[in-house]
């Protein structure tokens, strides 16, 4: 179910035609939605992980992020090409609003709000919005029955089963997970 959801939404052809005065916004969120749930799942973040990152985070010619993740803790990320390519796509469509800001881009959020109770403001998005992001993409796509059987943490169980199936490599899939006990990733 999570393959059939992600290649829906790395599918472009995918991507609704909107019209209308709430055009701009609504595109912003599509983009902003399928670039949030491809960044979980070939990254491993968590959600409020996923949630706090901000633009200045990411190297984007490595391709990964320095995070401060679960305990205090400091790990790097990596970024997948597919994730690189959305995030980008997304942020230029929000180019004219992060330059209206009077932020530096490198402090403005990664994934932000586009509601009306953001207005011309860059907030970042909580993590009940990335819980429901997810809620609203899997009833999207896969139908209501999907509904809390994906949850933003089945992401990360995708990723650390995507890297153990392509390594064959625990104590890679651990490392990458973040886990500080093998027994978790296993």
């Amino acid at each position: 179910d999570i393959e059939r959801l992600l290649a829906h939404t790395s599918d472009p052809a995918t991507i609704p035609v909107y019209t209308g005065e709430e055009a701009p916004s609504l595109r912003l969120r599509e983009m902003r939605d399928r670039a949030f749930m491809l960044t979980l799942a070939d990254t491993g973040l968590r959600v409020h992980e996923a949630c706090a990152l901000r633009r200045g985070d990411i190297d984007w010619n490595e391709g990964r992020a320095v995070i401060i993740g679960k305990g205090d803790k400091q790990a790097v990320v990596r970024f997948s090409t597919r994730s690189m390519r959305v995030l980008k796509d997304y942020l230029s469509l929000r180019a004219a609003l992060d330059g209206g800001s009077g932020r530096p881009l490198p402090s403005l959020p990664l994934f932000a709000r586009h509601d009306k109770g953001a207005g011309k403001k860059v907030k970042p998005i909580t993590t009940a919005t990335g819980r429901n992001i997810v809620t609203d993409r899997v009833r999207e796509i896969l139908g209501g029955e999907s509904v809390g059987r994906i949850t933003p943490h089945s992401f990360r169980h995708y990723f650390v089963t995507a890297v153990l199936r392509g390594s064959g490599n625990l104590k890679l899939a651990q490392e990458l997970a973040r886990h500080s006990n093998i027994q978790v990733t296993q």
